[in-house]
């Protein structure tokens, strides 16, 4: 049997329908031989409307920053551990957790310091690594330009010798907070400071600078630890 088969498809719709044709040429539709539709959810939330992608896009996006944050985190320390500035046993890895790692970044500008302490504070630097605006995200988003103030605000309270570790090391001798939060409600609210990658990168490079001059063989770390922070 000659027939033909027709489709109407609609958001959360499929109709169809079977013609059967005639023996003339061209055919022609001579007999309905079986219709019907499916209808099926829109992928829509019911209540108000909104995709049901845009719930799953943000658990897929923080899944995904996890994991790349446990990938460089498990690179570094491997970096770290080649060039003896982390233990390999990792008990004596956790220890170091113990160390104030704002002191030592702090000290590291002045003074020499011991491997594993500068690789406590590479670490350290690591883990904050700063604010990078990420142009498609952050476009239009209310809490981004709090964010760039505050920032500029706090490379503003700088002085040439400082850097980042020597500010929040200040900071917590004086008992104030070395996280930024968000002070305030509505308009009014603001970040009391916020750090920037680019802040961390000057940091990771004049702490390097300063302890080559005492150790000059961490020329190769300073070129592997920067790529796995993800500063180069």
């Amino acid at each position: 049997m000659k027939y033909r088969l027709g489709l109407d498809l609609g958001t959360n719709s499929l109709g169809w329908a079977v013609l059967r044709l005639d023996e003339n040429e061209p055919p022609v539709p001579a007999g309905l031989v079986r219709l019907g539709s499916r209808i099926f959810p829109d992928g829509r939330n019911p209540k108000d409307g909104s995709s049901l992608a845009t719930e799953r896009r943000g658990p897929r996006q923080m899944r995904r920053r996890r994991d790349r944050y446990l990938y460089r985190r498990a690179r570094l320390m491997s970096a770290l551990i080649q060039a003896n500035l982390m233990p390999v046993a990792e008990s004596d890895r956790k220890a170091l957790v113990n160390l104030n790692p704002y002191e030592l970044r702090s000290r590291g500008l002045t003074e020499k310091l011991e491997p594993f302490q500068l690789g406590r504070a590479i670490f350290h630097l690591n883990q904050r690594r700063g604010f990078k605006s990420n142009r498609k995200t952050d476009k239009g988003a209310d809490d981004s330009g709090k964010i760039k103030s505050a920032i500029a605000n706090f490379k503003g309270s700088f002085s040439e010798n400082q850097t980042v570790g020597t500010v929040l090391h200040t900071r917590l001798n004086e008992g104030k907070s070395v996280r930024a939060r968000l002070r305030g409600s509505g308009a009014t609210a603001a970040y009391d400071f916020y750090v920037d990658r680019a802040m961390i990168e000057n940091e990771f490079d004049r702490l390097l600078e300063r302890q080559m001059q005492f150790c000059p063989d961490l020329v190769a770390t300073e070129r592997g630890c920067g790529v796995f922070l993800g500063l180069s």
